[in-house]
């Protein structure tokens, strides 16, 4: 199975967005724990290579880097072992040296044009951010007429109510961050809520 299969297999991508290296340990753990098993480390993180490194090596999920704004931080995320990149937007130099060193490219895109020029620049999936702003699953739907062949990544907005209504868009993947990662979880600390929670939608899922 490829890495965009497995992608598109489970289907539920968090993002981890967290102060410090501990607390994004700490709640990735807790999704992986819960069922999750594509986690992205988002370079907002302080030491966020350090995170992925250690995820990849004790944990058997799919683990990449989020927020990649920069060449350096793109090497970072490589040499830690990061499975894809993804980011807000889209970078033609970091999509291509993403695909050379064979992770998945996940630039971000807003509009028909930057969606479009995306993919030929080798974007294997587009994340549509901010997809609820776009026009949510509406949006996807008007942009598949003449763009079938594009897929993507949706990004905002999702909670367990309306995930049957994301899984209906038919995307690759939907990406999930505070729906998980609730704020008053992570302040208390209580990572065991956030497995539970992570196994809800999981369940919700299948």
């Amino acid at each position: 199975m490829t890495l965009i299969e497995t992608i598109e297999k489970h289907k539920l991508m968090v993002a981890v967005r967290t102060d410090t290296p501990e607390s994004a340990y700490k709640a990735a753990m807790a999704c992986i724990n819960g069922g999750i098993r594509l986690v992205e480390i988002t370079f907002s993180v302080p030491d966020a290579d350090e995170v992925i490194k250690k995820l990849r090596k004790e944990t058997g999920a799919l683990i990449g880097a989020g927020t990649v704004l920069g060449i350096g931080n793109l090497k970072k995320a490589l040499k830690a072992g990061a499975s894809y990149i993804v980011s807000p937007h889209l970078d033609e130099d970091i999509v291509k040296l993403t695909k050379k060193a064979g992770a998945v490219s996940v630039p971000g895109a807003c509009t028909p044009t930057e969606i479009y020029r995306a993919h030929i620049a080798g974007g294997d999936i587009i994340k549509l951010f901010p997809f609820v702003e776009m026009g949510g699953p509406d949006f996807l739907k008007a942009i598949r007429g003449p763009m079938p062949f594009i897929r993507f990544m949706l990004s905002g907005g999702v909670n367990l109510d309306n995930l049957p209504e994301y899984l209906s868009a038919k995307s690759s993947c939907i990406l999930i961050g505070s729906a998980i990662l609730k704020k008053e979880f992570m302040q208390a600390g209580a990572y065991d809520s956030i497995t539970g929670l992570a196994s809800k939608f999981i369940r919700k899922i299948a």
